[in-house]
């Protein structure tokens, strides 16, 4: 259809009625045909695309208005601008400036982040905003102003020595200089160290090792009152310790000393000649005061030792009959302090497996609940049993028993962790005490021993022996005590056992 056929149609519309019609009339009819013909004329959607110009307050007015012409749009508008009055865009330009005074105000006094909030707030200020809007907006800021302090950034920044006024260069600097204040401990913790490290006795290794550990991870733990006890219980006993092992060795020098002294009487009778010199020698060797200091006790000796020598010259066929008695006698104790030490392993090592027996792992489960105590520091234990033992014994003898257990051990031994206890508990049981371990751990650790058993080729005398065994594991914060904890790993393995073998219980 065209623009003549539209045209057409609008006559016929008037002509039909008679009606003699106005230029906007005509518009209105045509612009209606030709909406119905589906064709799109430019100057009838002149007031739709004006509307859509005008502020969105006036749009969502003239939503309830059926403007049809440009003349009732002129009629509209202007009503609306004769209602408006001058003293209220006054009044709210003041309100405006006024708001705007006080945000510039505070971009101006804040830090960075506060100078972009404040500028994009400044994006929110309408020129049709309320005034008792903006009067809120505006006494909010005022309250936030007046109750704004920044003595102690003042405080700060004369104690720091800082010159700056902008707050963006000062926090870092404050923060540089508390940073400065800051105790370094780590110094102090070697000093506490090696202050509890004994001089001449062995024995406290273990526990030195697992306070150094935590105080290098924490070294603020020096200040906690639990840290001052136990600073004090470790004391007395590294005192203790080498106190036992200096009366130790001078019950040694006591044995030396008399017989230096039986073998300068011994020359002095076999001499004819009276040696004063000796005499001399022989009095300050009975004089010697073994409650002095070990290193002042040692010169003494080394002393005399010098003294004796330049006199032995005179001696010298006596002395090497002599000397055969020294040599014997130092033999002797160098046989007893191995034969001390022997005893000593021999008291905390089980003889087949070499590994910790029930009395030194009783001992080292001690040492857990103490630290537990001390420091809530907890452990778990890992109870495992070999699975049909009784059979292996039985089928293959007692030789080829031990040589599992043996081969046990060592699997247990090589697959743990430097700080893991492991021994053998009695018979074809072993426990394992895992410090700084939860209960998932220690589960974990067991299910990987119970696979490598499962998988490892036990021989003895080209006869191949399959081994399985079961565990049960505790963790110490389960139970309320250190004998409950194993207990509970024992009923653990007890129901691994009944529930098939081969298998950790941890539940």
């Amino acid at each position: 259809m065209t623009i003549k056929d539209i045209s057409k149609k609008t006559l016929a519309h008037f002509k039909k009625s008679g009606y003699i019609f106005t230029p906007d009339e005509y518009q209105e009819i045509f612009c209606k045909e030709a909406k119905k013909a589906n064709i799109i004329f430019e100057d009838c959607n002149k007031v739709a695309e004006l509307i859509k110009k005008l502020d969105k307050r006036y749009q969502k007015i003239l939503n309830s208005y059926k403007i049809n012409s440009l003349y009732e749009l002129a009629i509209f508008l202007i009503n609306n601008l004769n209602r408006e009055k001058s003293d209220k865009d006054k009044e709210f330009a003041n309100e405006l400036f006024t708001y705007t005074k006080r945000v510039l105000q505070v971009i101006d006094m804040l830090p960075t982040k506060a100078k972009y909030i404040a500028s994009k707030h400044l994006d929110f200020l309408k020129p049709f905003m309320k005034s008792e809007d903006l009067a809120k907006l505006r006494n909010e800021w005022l309250d936030f102003m007046t109750t704004y302090d920044d003595s102690i950034v003042k405080k700060y920044k004369q104690k720091c020595g800082i010159k700056e006024v902008d707050l963006v260069e000062i926090l870092p600097q404050i923060v540089k200089c508390f940073e400065k204040d800051d105790p370094d401990f780590s110094e102090l913790v070697d000093s506490i160290i090696f202050a509890l490290t004994p001089s001449y006795a062995h024995f406290m290794d273990d526990e030195i090792a697992i306070l150094k550990r935590h105080l290098k991870d924490d070294p603020t733990l020096i200040t906690s009152k639990n840290f001052a006890n136990e600073f004090k219980i470790l004391t007395k006993k590294r005192i203790k310790k080498d106190k036992d092992e200096l009366r130790r060795k001078f019950v040694d020098i006591d044995k030396i000393t008399e017989a230096l002294s039986r073998k300068i009487l011994n020359l002095l009778k076999s001499s004819n000649a009276s040696s004063e010199e000796i005499r001399v020698i022989s009095k300050d060797l009975r004089n010697v005061d073994t409650n002095d200091n070990f290193e002042k006790v040692r010169e003494k000796l080394i002393t005399i030792t010098e003294s004796l020598d330049k006199e032995i010259t005179k001696f010298s066929d006596d002395i090497k009959k002599e000397n055969d008695d020294i040599k014997m006698l130092q033999k002797k104790i160098e046989l007893l302090e191995n034969q001390l030490k022997e005893v000593k392993k021999e008291a905390k090592t089980d003889d087949l497996t070499k590994m910790l027996n029930k009395k030194a792992l009783n001992d080292e489960l001690n040492k857990q609940e103490q630290f537990f105590k001390r420091h809530n520091r907890t452990y778990s234990i890992i109870f495992f049993d070999i699975d049909h033992f009784k059979n292996v014994n039985d089928t293959y003898g007692h030789d080829a028993g031990d040589v599992i257990l043996k081969s046990v051990g060592l699997i247990l031994n090589r697959y743990s962790r430097e700080i893991d206890i492991v021994g053998r508990f009695g018979g074809e049981e072993f426990v394992i005490i895992a410090p700084e371990t939860d209960k998932q751990g220690a589960y974990i650790f067991a299910e990987k021993i119970r696979k490598i058993i499962a998988k490892t080729k036990f021989m003895y005398k080209k006869t191949r022996i399959n081994i399985t065994i079961s565990a049960g594991v505790a963790e110490r914060i389960e139970t309320n005590s250190m004998e409950e904890t194993l207990k509970l790993a024992d009923e653990r393995l007890y129901k691994a056992k009944k529930g098939g073998r081969n298998r950790v219980e941890a539940e």
